[in-house]
């Protein structure tokens, strides 16, 4: 006997599932990170770079604490600025830190739309995707693109050295191993 709280299919299921997991936002959230650059201008990017983003939150590491001070005046400025250019509300808050910039990468190394275009999907995670862009039903396209994104910018990331934190298995690439928001959870 079934009762109306259970989904009534399989994509149905997968549908609840997929909102579960607000695979949506997600994608937005890493997208703010490959267009802030674009969005916050030269001299700012020059002296302030996203390191990690998860739950709405936003780590950036700044070249001082004049810096990580400046920015957090203009905070609520660049959170609307980001979320307007990923076309949501996936940004939250953004946490500036002192700390060292890695060498600035050239543009041909950053994860922007075109690098992550160029990545191939196996036969494996494009049946994956199609499978699960069907069982969406209406937002199949948007699922499939999401989908296809997130796995691009997933093995772009392992290529470039980034590992799972040791704490919580998200992608993050610090030298302590441990990704900001496990770092500042234990602080």
């Amino acid at each position: 006997m079934r009762g109306s709280s259970f989904p009534s299919g399989v994509g149905s299921l997968i549908s609840q599932m997929l909102r579960g997991l607000d695979l949506e936002t997600r994608v937005k959230e890493q997208t703010c990170a490959l267009v802030w650059d674009e969005v916050v201008g030269e001299k700012v990017a020059s002296s302030a770079q996203p390191e990690f983003i998860r739950d709405g939150r936003m780590f950036v590491v700044t070249k001082s604490p004049v810096w990580a001070n400046e920015l957090t005046f203009m905070k609520s400025d660049l959170i609307a600025r980001l979320n307007q250019r990923v076309g949501g509300n996936a940004l939250k808050d953004i946490i500036f830190k002192a700390g060292r910039i890695s060498r600035r990468e050239k543009p041909a190394e950053r994860a922007d739309e075109e690098a992550l275009e160029g990545i191939q999907l196996s036969d494996r995670e494009l049946e994956t995707v199609e499978t699960a862009a069907r069982e969406a039903g209406e937002g199949a396209e948007m699922m499939s693109s999401l989908l296809s994104t997130a796995l691009r910018l997933e093995k772009w990331k392992t290529a470039r050295g980034w590992t799972p934190c040791g704490n919580c298995g998200a992608l993050q690439k610090t030298d302590e191993g441990i990704c900001p928001m496990c770092r500042l959870e234990t602080e």
